[in-house]
C-alpha cells in the first residue's frame, strides 16, 4: 500500500509541476517579464528539487553513483556537490563518473572552474543556510 501512495504522489508531484509551469508561463507573459522572471523561478525549483533529489534518492544515488566515501543524502546539498565531493576524493563508480562528465559538458559556463560538479560544491554554512531559509 504503501509503495502505491509513493508512486501516486510522485506521479501527482510531476502533474503539478508541468500545470505549475503553464499557469507560470501565462501569468508572466501577461506581464511582460517572461524571461526575466521565469529564469529566476526555473533555477530556484531546480535548486530545491535537486536538494530533494539528493535526499529523497539517497540510497540509489549510493548504490549505482559510489564505490564508497562520502554519503548521498545530506538534506540541503545538492546532488551536483555531492557528485563534486565524490569526485575529488575518487569515490566514483563509472555510472558516477558518466553523469559527471554529462554535468560538466552540458554547463559549459563553469569549463573554467573545474566544471558544474566541482563549482557546485556547497560548505556546511551554505547547506544550514539553505535549511535556515526554507523553513
Amino acid at each position: 500500500m504503501c509503495f502505491i501512495l509513493s508512486l501516486v504522489s510522485l506521479f501527482l508531484f510531476g502533474l503539478v509541476y508541468i500545470l505549475d509551469e503553464i499557469t507560470g508561463l501565462f501569468i508572466n507573459v501577461r506581464h511582460r517579464k517572461w524571461y526575466k522572471i521565469t529564469s529566476r523561478r526555473k533555477f530556484g525549483k531546480a535548486f530545491k528539487v535537486d536538494v530533494f533529489a539528493n535526499y529523497l534518492f539517497a540510497d540509489f544515488w549510493s548504490l549505482v553513483f559510489s564505490k564508497s566515501g562520502y554519503a548521498f543524502g545530506l538534506f540541503g546539498e545538492t546532488l551536483s556537490s555531492c557528485l563534486g565531493r565524490k569526485k575529488i576524493e575518487k569515490s566514483l563508480s563509472w555510472i558516477g563518473l558518466l553523469i559527471y562528465y554529462i554535468l560538466y559538458g552540458i554547463d559549459f559556463t563553469q569549463w573554467k572552474n573545474k566544471g558544474h560538479c566541482i563549482a557546485s560544491i556547497m560548505t556546511k554554512p551554505e547547506i544550514e543556510g539553505f535549511l535556515n531559509r526554507n523553513q
